[in-house]
């Protein structure tokens, strides 16, 4: 688990880094040329899939096109693009593009296909065969706590594993049993660490917790709830929030990991 993650801040360093100072790519991949610019004025990108003098696909947006590049997800399987997008700003936002083109023939041009999409928020993904089968997942951090319960840093990001089927992402994270088990250890760690020494309650509910220890807390149970649910064990989840937080708001907290977050 440490092993995957470590390499995501570094990832997202530098996709700030560059998107900070060099807002376009221009990359030849086969017979195909990705370009992308951004106008500075209108905060608008420009992406555009050319083969030699003839654009076969432009399209215009908001985030920086910051990388392309072919990936194969089955061994020696059919390679596919990879499009990374960056939003710009503090800790948010990176997304990714999967598409691939069409071959044209004497009768029909080459088309750029969309196939799928996703976002990442600030988690980033790498691709990892985690069954050492020849097929590679997408391994990402959910940042849907994000400023959720308490401030970024100490916001937790439970375990998500999509695998891509040649048209579309599927969510498998719980498919990954002993690595949701073990992440769910982790955040127990912390979250005892973070208990023993005692935590103050709001003084009624509805109270704001950010930037305080109750916070805390609740975004690391909100984590392990989101990995229990992963499991489909959500209930041992909900069990350690009556467990451990016994403050005043724990029932309106509940309510809004449920129909907030969909974690029932």
């Amino acid at each position: 688990m440490k092993k995957i993650f470590s390499l995501i801040p570094v990832l997202l360093f530098a996709v700030s880094a560059y998107a900070q100072w060099d807002f376009h790519v221009d990359t030849t991949i086969g017979k195909y040329t990705y370009k992308s610019t951004v106008d500075t004025a209108l905060y608008e990108t420009t992406f555009s899939v050319s083969k030699g003098n003839k654009v076969i696909f432009s399209e215009k947006g908001y985030d920086f096109v910051y990388s392309v590049s072919e990936e194969a997800v089955k061994k020696g399987g059919e390679r596919y693009l990879f499009i990374e997008y960056y939003s710009g700003g503090a800790h948010c936002c990176t997304s990714l593009l999967i598409a691939k083109i069409k071959e044209g023939n004497f009768l029909d041009d080459e088309q750029f296909i969309k196939l799928d999409s996703a976002v990442y928020g600030n988690s980033g993904y790498v691709l990892e065969d985690l069954d050492s089968n020849g097929t590679k997942e997408i391994v990402s951090g959910n940042d849907m706590f994000a400023y959720a319960f308490t401030n970024y840093a100490e916001t937790r990001f439970p375990l998500r594993v999509q695998a891509f089927n040649g048209k579309s992402l599927n969510d498998i994270t719980g498919k990954y049993k002993k690595l949701l088990l073990s992440e769910i250890a982790e955040f127990k760690n912390d979250l005892d660490e973070l208990v023993k020494g005692g935590f103050e309650c709001p003084a009624e509910d509805g109270e704001d917790t950010f930037n305080t220890e109750a916070g805390s807390v609740k975004t690391l149970l909100a984590a392990i709830v989101a990995d229990y649910y992963s499991l489909g064990e959500v209930n041992k989840g909900y069990e350690l929030v009556d467990k451990v937080y016994k403050c005043v708001d724990r029932e309106s907290y509940k309510k809004i990991l449920i129909n907030d977050f969909k974690l029932k």
